[in-house]
């Protein structure tokens, strides 16, 4: 979360006029994520979060909304969309999409332990299963065509080693088929910083605005590929891992075919993230507050697919 577009106290009352939240007691805008920009909201009757949508489709941001309510509604720890009095969830703010969605409580963690990624594993298990029956669809935007775009504009700013890294992944997504792997909504960003805790407690998945109809064995692999690498011990941290895909496993059916898939998976999730942070770190977007993520630790994946592969595919057994 990052704020780009400014919103002083008068603009943001007037967008609450629309809803009834009560009076505004604070708000402040939020360093953390790339994407959007993000306040802290706190009104006598609750506190919220704002989101100013930067550059999302309208009807994928619909998309999103509605699936965090249905997921509130399936006792997931997702925080539920407010609607505004005309009973929508999507609103504007000096001309851009905005929503106001609840805070919930609890905090991201930085260095998770094995009990932190058994947790994770067990709700996205349970989001995929209940997500099942959501029935909208969505495009994954940081899809092939978005690979290929984006690969373009960044491969002249690469050293040879890296342009090679790059080449041969970005051959390899080409070859491999997903659309035998089993399909539906997948978050496709839960990372660290998007998963919230309250003590022992796993309170909140935060942050679908990524979310897309897609590969499940991909979200996990996402999921992997940020709460089981890049430790201070270790590049890979298989205790965590392990724990991670077997309470997944364990809560929704993980089939042979998508097993085999898990190399694959963990590369499209490198590579995908790969570029995306250097986009980002390449042709930063100015704003009142900002925050450029590393793309070093998804380098790290790829590499350590080619080198480690066993290693890898051994969270299985």
């Amino acid at each position: 979360m990052s704020v780009y577009t400014k919103l002083s106290e008068p603009e943001l009352d007037t967008f609450l006029s629309t809803y009834l939240v009560g009076q505004v007691l604070h708000f402040e805008g939020i360093e953390a994520g790339i994407e959007n920009s993000n306040y802290f909201v706190t009104t006598d009757q609750g506190r919220f979060v704002l989101t100013i949508f930067e550059q999302a489709s309208v009807e994928g941001l619909k998309y999103c909304l509605e699936l965090m309510a249905f997921l509130s509604d399936c006792a997931l720890p997702s925080p539920r969309p407010v609607a505004n009095t005309r009973g929508e969830y999507l609103n504007t703010v000096k001309n851009k999409p905005a929503a106001l969605v609840e805070r919930l409580g609890g905090a991201s963690i930085d260095k998770p332990g094995i009990e932190h990624c058994r947790l994770v594993g067990k709700t996205l298990g349970a989001m995929h299963n209940a997500a099942q029956s959501y029935p909208a669809t969505r495009e994954n935007e940081r899809g092939r065509a978005w690979r290929a775009v984006t690969a373009e504009q960044i491969r002249g700013h690469l050293n040879t080693a890296d342009k090679s890294l790059l080449d041969r992944e970005m051959v390899f997504s080409k070859s491999f088929d997903f659309s035998y792997c089993k399909r539906g909504v997948v978050h496709a960003d839960l990372f660290r910083d998007n998963v919230l805790f309250e003590g022992p407690k796993l309170s909140g998945l935060i942050d679908f605005y990524y979310a897309h109809s897609g590969s499940l064995i991909y979200d996990l692999a996402v999921t992997v590929s940020d709460w089981c690498f890049g430790s201070d011990e270790t590049v890979f941290n298989q205790p965590c891992a392990k724990a991670l895909v077997q309470a997944y496993s364990e809560t929704r059916v993980v089939d042979t075919m998508e097993i085999e898939a898990w190399l694959p998976s963990l590369r499209a999730a490198g590579l995908r993230f790969w570029l995306s942070r250097l986009k980002d770190q390449l042709f930063p977007r100015h704003g009142h507050l900002t925050h450029i993520k590393d793309p070093a630790p998804f380098k790290t994946v790829l590499q350590h697919c080619q080198l480690h592969s066993d290693q890898l595919q051994s969270v299985w057994s």
